[in-house]
């Protein structure tokens, strides 16, 4: 991402980058604001509860496009039991789509605001996951910094 320059010249806002954060259950998560088309409320998630595949939870449309859910908490957190949702699910529907065409939208807890930050600040993720791009901390909390493409690329197979 090019930012401008400041006035003295210097590239300080080089490495400057806008996330979206967002939670599921106590844990914070972000990914790239531009990576997001929307973020829809979400009334009634038994049918993405019952659903076998958190990956593939179900599918809704949006402006005339099918809208493939992927149910992170589960993703994210599997447990035998269904998770205790949020009283107001938000659907974060994704503007990219993946190698087949297909478009992806990430039922989460709550929806935060955007905020900018400094790459220069991620730390490399200890974990194997190929779609976590590194931690940050965001407004005093660890925030993992999810790979948007990467996760289509691996919800496809």
């Amino acid at each position: 991402m090019t930012a401008p320059s400041s006035r003295d010249g210097s590239d300080a806002d080089a490495d400057r980058a806008t996330v979206l954060t967002f939670s599921l259950a106590e844990t914070r998560y972000c990914v790239r604001v531009d990576a997001v088309a929307s973020a829809l409320g979400v009334g009634d998630t038994s049918s993405i509860d019952a659903a076998d595949d958190p990956w593939n939870a179900g599918a809704t449309t949006v402006d005339d496009e099918r809208i493939r859910v992927v149910d992170l908490r589960r993703v994210f957190e599997p447990t035998a039991r269904l998770p205790d949702r949020s009283e107001t699910p938000q659907l974060l529907v994704l503007t990219e789509s993946d190698e087949r065409g297909r478009r992806y939208g990430w039922l989460v807890d709550d929806v935060d605001t955007t905020r900018t930050i400094r790459t220069a600040d991620i730390a490399p993720a200890r974990t194997s996951a190929r779609f976590v791009e590194g931690k940050l901390e965001v407004d005093g909390d660890d925030v993992t910094w999810l790979d948007e493409s990467e996760m289509h690329n691996y919800s496809s197979h």
